[in-house]
């Protein structure tokens, strides 16, 4: 039996990089993907100079606390290079919100939040008196590290990575308007999309987690169903459920 996403058409609205694994899965149910990228994922301001500062310190610190796979890209490379060095005297406990955060640090996480949100995190860390580094984007607010000091810790903060908005062209914007599915992965993505469309949206809209429904919400758009998963595949099974609804 055919995934009711075939011949469908769907908007997919992460950064050009990310895009590539989510287009893979929809093509192979037999969707149109339509590409509208949104977001960029670029350097912070000071082009990573503090980030990577701090990163060559990670045998500092008690653990190291990852909260996206954009993130767990900036530490990987440290993290190989501090066990290809093999002189630390320890090396840190690694947390991350959600599997593929996880994933991309390819290594083992001591850690990982299910589901993928910062505040399951924060509810499943131990108590402590140690060190921890939140490794988190530009627009992370402060609620992760916050609830870690009230947990005992000396929390440092570094960003990692910058998020920002796209505008889309105009030969962009006029497929995305006719197409049948809109996905957006990211609170960041939802008011993107606000800014370049404004309420209008194809008739089925899906996203990816709580924070990014309440973003919508909050900007007017009109939600049709939240993947509970914060994963590409349970936004691609929550698409094929409301379709099959209809």
């Amino acid at each position: 039996m055919g995934s009711p996403l075939d011949n469908r058409s769907v908007v997919i609205t992460r950064s050009i990089l990310q895009n590539e694994s989510l287009r893979r899965l929809l093509e192979a149910r037999g969707a149109r993907v339509v590409e509208v990228p949104l977001i960029a994922i670029t350097e912070p301001e000071d082009e990573g100079r503090e980030r990577d500062q701090v990163l060559q310190r990670l045998d500092e610190f008690d653990w190291i606390v990852v909260t996206s796979p954009n993130g767990a890209d900036c530490v990987a490379p440290f993290i190989v290079a501090s066990h290809a060095a093999g002189d630390a005297k320890r090396f840190p406990s690694l947390a991350a919100v959600g599997e593929a955060t996880a994933r991309s640090l390819g290594v083992a996480v001591t850690l990982t939040a299910h589901p993928a949100r910062a505040e399951v995190l924060a509810e499943q860390f131990p108590n402590g008196t140690g060190s921890v580094l939140v490794v988190h984007g530009n627009l992370a607010d402060d609620s992760l590290s916050t609830s870690l000091s009230a947990k005992g810790w000396t929390v440092t903060q570094v960003v990692a990575y910058r998020t920002v908005q796209l505008r889309p062209t105009r030969e962009m914007m006029l497929p995305a308007m006719t197409a049948d599915v809109l996905f957006l992965a990211s609170g960041s993505a939802a008011s993107a999309w606000f800014d370049a469309f404004g309420t209008t949206t194809p008739p089925f809209v899906v996203v990816m987690g709580p924070s990014t429904a309440k973003v919508a919400a909050a900007l007017g758009i009109d939600v049709s169903a939240v993947a509970p998963e914060q994963t590409l595949e349970s936004m691609i099974q929550t698409a094929e459920r409301v379709l099959t609804e209809v």
